[in-house]
């Protein structure tokens, strides 16, 4: 029996069976459904991180367009760059002094914290971006007496 199973097997060559060719089928499959998705998240980051990029340089640029002016008030502003891209600056002055306040002196300049957000809006989610940055602002009584 057993020597004609041999032969049997002899007879059959060298070839696969079809269960060997299933398998080996699904095998390649599931490999290329997942090489499939790692490019397709390659992708989605990299569009992230373009994202990510061009508001950096918007903020950046709102950051320098504060930065430019001679005047910086308390309070927050809102605005567009783009039909895509959002942003809000946030300025609050800052106290320069200790904490004890019992001083007679007076500082020739201001301190104001500048925070800038840019928000957009990316596939489904709501993607936003915070720089912040400080300004020393000269006090306009001190520029008289110059």
């Amino acid at each position: 029996m057993k020597k004609t199973d041999w032969n049997f097997r002899k007879k059959r060559g060298q070839g696969f069976t079809l269960i060997e060719v299933v398998v080996g089928l699904a095998i390649l499959g599931v490999g290329l459904m997942v090489i499939m998705e790692l490019f397709a998240g390659g992708l989605r980051l990299g569009r992230v991180s373009e994202e990510y990029v061009k508001a950096v340089h918007l903020g950046r640029l709102k950051l320098e367009e504060i930065s430019l002016k001679s005047l910086v008030e308390e309070g927050s502003e809102e605005g567009e760059f783009n039909e895509d891209y959002r942003w809000r600056i946030e300025a609050k002055k800052m106290d320069i002094l200790p904490f004890e306040k019992d001083t007679d002196f007076k500082p020739s300049v201001e301190l104001f914290q500048v925070k800038v957000a840019v928000i957009w809006k990316s596939g489904t989610k709501e993607r936003s971006l915070n720089l912040e940055s400080y300004r020393v602002i000269k006090l306009k009584s001190d520029e008289k007496k110059s």
